[in-house]
């Protein structure tokens, strides 16, 4: 039993010794010249193609190759969703109401109220995790890339991000909820 996997894993070694370099130049031409998007595209390939290797393994060479290059393309489609899905929940002066989407909330029309001096100067009150994980999400990064910045796991990267929502909400609710009073009465 232990040759077999010997001998198994050192198969899967030459396959992705071989292979690698071919999926770094895929993966630069599709990330545009990003060397970070390409070296986590190749690495996320290459892990699927460990963890699938017992089927890979029986497979011929151009069965393999078409293999890795579909899983890349596929893997790079849903990188470009994810970025566009986040990208659409960046938070701005334009919809801060969105920090808020909760069933008690008010209405968003009520953050309209806050000007945008009034809500850089709420994000600068943060704790720096906080206020730090706030402005790299508005930036529209990643909760991983975030965190890489900010030696921190994703999870913990959500809640900084849960956490500096929830402290926006309770500094600027009053000054807006005041000042839509005022220009109302």
């Amino acid at each position: 039993m232990r040759e077999e996997l010997d001998t198994s894993d050192m198969e899967y070694a030459d396959f992705a010794v071989r292979y690698q370099p071919t999926l770094m130049a895929v993966a630069w031409n599709i990330c545009g010249g990003n060397a970070t998007a390409r070296d986590d595209l190749v690495q996320d390939v290459l892990l699927r193609a460990l963890l699938k290797w017992d089927t890979l393994s029986d497979w011929t060479e151009p069965e393999r190759r078409a293999w890795l290059v579909r899983v890349m393309h596929n893997r790079f489609l849903d990188q470009c969703r994810r970025q566009r899905t986040e990208a659409t929940h960046v938070v701005n002066l334009g919809n801060v109401h969105k920090l808020l989407e909760e069933p008690e909330a008010p209405d968003p029309e009520l953050w309209e109220c806050v000007t945008e001096a009034e809500l850089l100067q709420a994000v600068m009150s943060l704790p720096f995790n906080l206020r730090r994980t706030f402005e790299l999400h508005s930036e529209g990064l990643r909760h991983a890339e975030i965190g890489r910045r900010l030696g921190a796991p994703v999870g913990t990267v959500g809640t900084w991000l849960y956490h500096a929502r929830l402290k926006l909400r309770d500094q600027l609710r009053d000054t807006a909820e005041t000042r839509r009073k005022l220009g109302s009465g």
